[in-house]
């Protein structure tokens, strides 16, 4: 089952461009704009950042892949 719902995703291209792109959108336009206004403190914005994105994103993915394989698996029956 998790084959089919690997195959599906690498199909849609759009899905693929959305999940990388929006926690790259996240990193870019937030922790280096908010890096650049504040004034000092110990590393940057981006450092601190970048492990709440990365954990968003490994957890938003697999929760809607869960659902996605639920519905398709209970659509079926």
């Amino acid at each position: 089952m998790w084959l089919r719902e690997l195959k599906r995703y690498a199909r849609s291209r759009v899905q693929i461009v959305v999940s990388l792109g929006q926690p790259c959108l996240y990193l870019l336009a937030l922790a280096l704009g908010w890096d650049r206004s504040s004034a000092g403190g110990h590393g940057s914005y981006l450092q601190f950042m970048a492990p709440g994105v990365v954990g968003m994103t490994v957890l938003f993915s697999s929760v809607f892949s869960g659902i996605a394989m639920l519905w398709t698996g209970s659509s079926a029956s």
